[in-house]
């Protein structure tokens, strides 16, 4: 079946994230219309900014929050008529914005992540039934969305998936910098990294593909000798405690996400 975009979709927020989805939505042929106080010229081509959440809701019938978590039941608050409401926001759960709609809103929580500007994102996203068919919809092509059963897990996922690439650029970095520190210059060393991080996730994946049951720890294993370099490597990460920092660092951003939720 044919995608459909969206004829126009209105948002609230340009920012990293927001801007990103605008971008995403425009290139499919949807009109995006804005309303973000902090600019006065759009800087994404095909957006169309508007000077309030009134002139908003007179372009489309669904709209992207993309504000911070504390902004963004006031804004909810502004809107006068029932709409589709998808917030990106960390930490507010679906009953607040229930709550902070107007009657007979559908709500949507979505957790995005900002590869989505190249069609990469991994976006995970609760909501009723009857709003499923709008959230595939509006997330066409931005990447890899699964719908989340349990509302409680949505904090996880923006812990993995929302914060993921932070964490993947970090473990860049690194390897770039211990290629420098072993006398490769910077620009060979990120380039090196780079190639590696990105073609061991496509070769996964294609294994993947192949084989649904195929575990990372397999794999690694095919390319780990008795005795060999790899394996004292590995060594010296769990010595450094790479597997549990990255654990710590999933499991404190979703707290995180659940403070937020808390204001």
């Amino acid at each position: 079946m044919a995608h459909t975009p969206f004829k126009s979709v209105g948002m609230v927020g340009l920012g990293k994230m927001g801007g990103a989805m605008a971008k995403a939505l425009t290139s499919q042929g949807t009109k995006v219309y804005a309303f973000d106080p902090n600019l006065k010229v759009s800087p994404i081509e095909g957006v169309t900014l508007v000077s309030t959440i009134d002139a908003l809701e007179k372009e489309a019938t669904l709209f992207v929050i993309a504000v911070k978590p504390g902004l963004v039941e006031p804004v909810l608050g502004e809107f006068q008529k029932p709409a589709i409401f998808v917030s990106i926001a960390a930490g507010i759960s679906y009953s607040q914005l229930v709550q902070s709609s107007p009657n007979t809103s559908t709500c949507v929580r979505v957790m995005p992540n900002l590869p989505l500007v190249s069609n990469r994102g991994a976006l995970g996203y609760y909501c009723e039934d009857q709003a499923v068919t709008h959230v595939e919809r509006l997330l066409f092509g931005m990447g890899e969305s699964v719908r989340i059963g349990k509302e409680s897990l949505m904090d996880a996922v923006t812990g993995l998936s929302g914060s993921g690439p932070a964490y993947v650029l970090t473990f860049l970095q690194a390897m770039a910098e211990a290629g420098l520190q072993e006398g490769l210059s910077y620009e060979e060393a990120l380039g090196l990294a780079m190639e590696t991080i990105e073609g061991t996730l496509v070769y996964f994946r294609e294994l993947k593909a192949k084989d649904k049951a195929l575990h990372p720890m397999e794999v690694r294993n095919w390319v780990t000798s008795p005795g060999g370099t790899t394996i004292h490597g590995l060594d010296a990460l769990e010595r450094g405690g790479f597997s549990t920092a990255v654990r710590d660092a999933v499991r404190r951003a979703t707290e995180r996400s659940k403070e937020l939720g808390k204001g």
